[in-house]
């Protein structure tokens, strides 16, 4: 399914008008913030130009005695749950910092100006592990092709020290992390990156997603796939072709949901933090060596099911998924090499945690992920925490290895006698709003900044 264009060209224009706003600002604006949340009596050398990110937008402001901290905007447009984000990034690298080895940005502040919230962090120093392997002559994150297998290994290496560390810490529910008075909690709902796509390019209503948090697995799975189906149901514009590709939409989400509901449905923990948009281009290393220096942007941290720790890396390639060819089977065959290459690197790393005492031989991942792909898993993870890629990866992965051969006329037969009912009047309802070519309004604009 592509993106609503109109969604697209609304947000666009959100982002122009709050921008405007914030570059009147500056830069008095992150150089005050800076000040009042470091509290020190050092004064403001230099501030930075913003640099724009897909969320946010950043500058780094430097003292006189050369402390430089980072102020992070969640940019009006771009990100449809600013006040929710940045609370649950500023909760999760808190966290990471006192439970885990990770090094994360420290939390000097955060607060709200006139058009959003903001975060004020410690900057890291260090090179982005995507720059030192990424392919110059794309734009677009992409591997270098004329990249060493040693360069790739090194590079591997230190992902899998930072999913390891990740993978440590267990919670008995889903949902963001919260601190309480004694302890961490599992206190709010999981505030996902395909969550701020639906309502970003899809325009589905903000308020459309569960409230709560999930005990089990498959009580989250199904969530997920409720997400699917009111994805195809809200999003009005570019959604389906034609009738036929409606039907077809709709029955791989029923299906889909089916799947979700039989998932191991009682499985009730142990779960673990998922970060949607854990990368090389989040991970900082020194510049001589790839030795890890920091690990940035924990905005879509929140505590996941096991099965999505499990799964193997869709990042190994450097490539955001949405970047790969429509034929996924000529995407896996580029990325299978690749994962045995990142699996080396793994084992290699448990060996060494565990001889250290610093990790225990039932919490090793490399299994569950190299065996990820021969059972499912991988696809069914995905398919379930990307919108935008479902119906490629359902029809190609999925269908079939649940329901085995057949037509479309025969997957009708797998459906409720409800699901059934409501297709004609769902295929009329989508052709009414492809012809209509407009949005709906769910939030006001004074609503929306203080979201």
């Amino acid at each position: 399914m592509d993106w609503d264009h109109l969604a697209e060209e609304y947000n666009d224009k959100l982002f122009a008008g709050w921008l405007q706003l914030l570059s009147q600002q500056s830069p008095a604006l992150p150089s005050r913030l800076a000040t009042q949340h470091r509290r020190g009596t050092a004064r403001v050398a230099d501030v930075s130009q913003f640099t724009t990110g897909a969320y946010n937008i950043c500058c780094i402001v430097t003292f006189e005695d050369g402390f430089r901290a980072l102020v992070r905007f969640p940019i009006l447009g771009r990100s449809r749950f600013r006040t929710e984000k940045s609370r649950n990034e500023a909760s999760v690298m808190k966290f990471l910092s006192r439970n885990t080895a990770l090094p994360v940005p420290r939390i000097l502040g955060m607060g709200r100006w006139g058009c959003g919230p903001y975060l004020v962090i410690t900057f890291i120093e260090g090179m982005l592990l995507s720059n030192r392997l990424g392919d110059p002559t794309i734009q677009s994150p992409s591997l270098n092709p004329n990249v060493s297998d040693s360069d790739i290994q090194s590079a591997y290496r230190v992902m899998a020290q930072v999913i390891l560390e990740l993978s440590k810490p267990i919670f008995s529910s889903i949902g963001a992390l919260e601190e309480g008075s004694q302890m961490w909690k599992v206190a709010q709902r999981p505030l996902t990156l395909n969550m701020n796509e639906l309502v970003r390019v899809g325009n589905l209503p903000p308020g459309i997603f569960a409230e709560k948090t999930f005990s089990t697995a498959g009580e989250y799975f199904e969530e997920l796939a409720r997400q699917q189906l009111l994805h195809l149901q809200y999003q009005r514009n570019d959604a389906v072709d034609d009738e036929q590709d409606c039907r077809k939409k709709y029955i791989a989400r029923c299906l889909f949901r089916k799947i979700a509901r039989e998932y191991k449905k009682q499985q009730s923990g142990p779960f673990h933090l998922y970060c949607d948009d854990l990368r090389p281009s989040n991970v900082l290393v020194a510049a001589q060596d790839f030795s890890l220096t920091g690990v940035i942007d924990w905005e879509f941290t929140y505590v996941a099911p096991a099965e999505f720790t499990y799964t193997a890396p869709w990042w190994l390639l450097f490539e955001s998924p949405e970047a790969w060819e429509s034929d996924l089977h000529v995407f896996l065959a580029r990325y299978t090499p690749r994962l045995r290459l990142f699996l080396n690197a793994l084992r290699s790393c448990e060996d060494e945690m565990i001889r250290k005492g610093a990790l225990k031989e039932y919490q090793r991942l490399s299994e569950h992920m190299a065996e990820s792909l021969n059972s499912g898993l991988f696809w069914f993870c995905l398919a379930a925490r990307k919108s935008y890629m479902f119906d490629d990866i359902y029809w190609q992965f999925l269908d079939k290895r649940h329901y085995g051969q057949g037509s479309l006329e025969d997957r009708l037969l797998l459906l409720s006698q409800e699901e059934l009912d409501g297709l004609k009047m769902f295929v009329s309802l989508k052709m009414q709003q492809a012809r209509e070519n407009r949005l709906d309004e769910h939030i006001s604009i004074d609503k929306l900044i203080d979201l």
